[in-house]
């Protein structure tokens, strides 16, 4: 019963179904389930997979310049159900290129397809950044785990059965979007969005949507090497079989996402360990290609890395609504630019493995080398991700809304006593609270109307009475349940 108030009843399974259905669509795409002649799988399937992506694009740029406009279509039923149909529309006609080899009708499908994919990225990432990270990790992972469910009749079904399938399971996803709460559909501004002073685009980042440049980073090099994973263990000729590594790889996908729903949600695990799992799955996936070229075993390498770059993708998704949730004045913007980095990214990463492996059947001796390279920026890319200073929402202690209302209210009374103990003012108390709960300092000043050298002062005061060194210090010392001590008689006891 406790695990179902996880995913917030009714309503929430609704959004785990449908995103499932859309990331269904999605895996189906990668499985090049449209093309259903032999001749148009591989480098055509490819095309189309970069044509939809590309042509997002413009909408997510679009979404970046007018949210408000956005934000007020989403509200609307008629206006995402269109988007669905432009969705089933363009897989439609990725299956009439497929058949007739039309390069017009691919890109007329990758136009309406990129369409729908723009639109309900942006959907369901309202839904999922509704109440954060709470909200994100179960719906993100739940609806990763059952799109695997979705697509697996596809495997049993004749070639052009399992592409008309496909294609309608944007009307489905449609269908359930519209049929959620319109609050749910749409994103809720944390902030007024009032002009902001020029200054440093990483500050501006910041201080408009909460993200930073080392997050946009990692999520760039994730993206990047995750577009030349794909191309070379779905789409090459170097895989032996793209289209059936394609399949398996998806289904590694849905596995892992499964195993993460149930540990971190169900079993209410720390994710931390998680994601951690993912980045070392990464690092043991390169390392193993590298001796898997050529081979009937190299779809074991590609499996373990999309294993781990599903884990993360998850922790990204995650990490993006905690930011849209609690700290972006603009949570829409948020959500766009780091879809529209993602899209893009993965468009250029899979464009460089089709530069450097090509689609011819012979390796050349090359491959390897660059392979190797590719890890090695995704192992950077995930050193950034978990490094970042967003992840204490995740890794840290329980914060006061996983509690129930009883030890809510204990645990802010304790920490209420312990700031009265370590003598804290007013102003310092308020902003103690909101450090706490993850607040940055430019949130804070925008928050509190204070300047940001304003809010630094005071946070050096809190730390010097708290007697702690820095700010995920500061968080662990007190969510702690003994603030009898210090940090440094605390160490001493240890």
């Amino acid at each position: 019963m406790k695990s179902l108030e996880r995913v917030h009843g009714t309503t929430g399974i609704k959004i785990i179904i449908g995103s499932a259905f859309f990331w269904a669509w999605l895996g189906a795409l990668f499985m090049s389930m449209f093309f259903v002649r032999p001749e148009a799988e591989g480098f055509m399937a490819e095309m189309a997979t970069i044509a939809v992506f590309g042509l997002s694009l413009p909408w997510l740029a679009l979404s970046l310049a007018k949210p408000a406009a956005c934000n007020g279509l989403l509200a609307k039923k008629r206006v995402p159900l269109a988007f669905a149909a432009l969705g089933t529309a363009g897989s439609l006609l990725l299956l009439l290129a497929g058949i007739n080899l039309n390069w017009i009708a691919l890109v007329a499908g990758g136009t309406c397809a990129g369409a729908f994919m723009a639109a309900y990225q942006l959907a369901w990432g309202a839904a999922y950044c509704h109440d954060g990270e709470r909200s994100a990790t179960p719906y993100v992972a739940g609806g990763f785990a059952c799109a695997i469910v979705v697509d697996a009749p596809l495997l049993f079904m004749i070639p052009e059965a399992a592409a008309v399938f496909s294609a309608l399971l944007p009307l489905v996803s449609g269908a359930l979007f519209a049929s959620i709460d319109p609050q749910l559909r749409t994103y809720r501004r944390t902030a007024p969005v009032d002009p902001l002073p020029k200054r440093s685009v990483r500050s501006r980042l910041k201080a408009h949507l909460g993200t930073s440049m080392m997050l946009l980073c990692a999520v760039a090099l994730v993206m990047t090497g995750f577009g030349y994973l794909q191309h070379l263990v779905s789409f090459s000729p170097v895989a032996s079989d793209g289209s059936a590594n394609g399949i398996l790889v998806q289904v590694a996908r849905g596995i892992t996402a499964l195993l993460v729903f149930a540990i971190v949600v169900v079993g209410k695990r720390r994710a931390s360990t998680v994601y951690r799992v993912g980045l070392l799955a990464m690092i043991a996936g390169f390392m193993m290609m590298a001796f898997l070229f050529g081979t009937d075993l190299f779809w074991v390498s590609g499996a373990i890395i999309i294993s781990g770059y599903t884990i993360l993708d998850l922790l990204i998704w995650v990490t993006f609504s905690q930011i849209a949730y609690a700290q972006s004045r603009d949570p829409l913007k948020t959500i766009a630019l780091m879809r529209l980095l993602a899209v893009l990214c993965y468009v250029v990463g899979a464009l460089v493995g089709i530069l450097l492996v090509g689609n011819d059947e012979i390796m050349h001796g090359n491959v390897a080398a660059e392979t190797t390279v590719v890890g090695y920026l995704v192992v950077i890319a995930t050193v950034l991700l978990l490094s970042s200073e967003d992840m204490w929402m995740l890794f840290g202690r329980t914060r006061p809304g996983d509690l129930s209302g009883d030890d809510r209210a204990s645990q802010e009374a304790r920490i209420d006593a312990w700031f009265d103990r370590i003598g804290l003012t007013t102003r310092e108390r308020e902003i103690g609270v909101l450090l706490a709960y993850g607040r940055t300092q430019p949130w804070i000043a925008e928050r509190l109307s204070i300047s940001e050298n304003t809010v630094g002062t005071h946070v050096r005061h809190i730390y010097q009475k708290a007697g702690v060194h820095g700010r995920q210090e500061f968080i662990d010392f007190v969510f702690s349940p003994d603030q009898s001590m210090s940090p440094e008689s605390r160490e001493h006891v240890e």
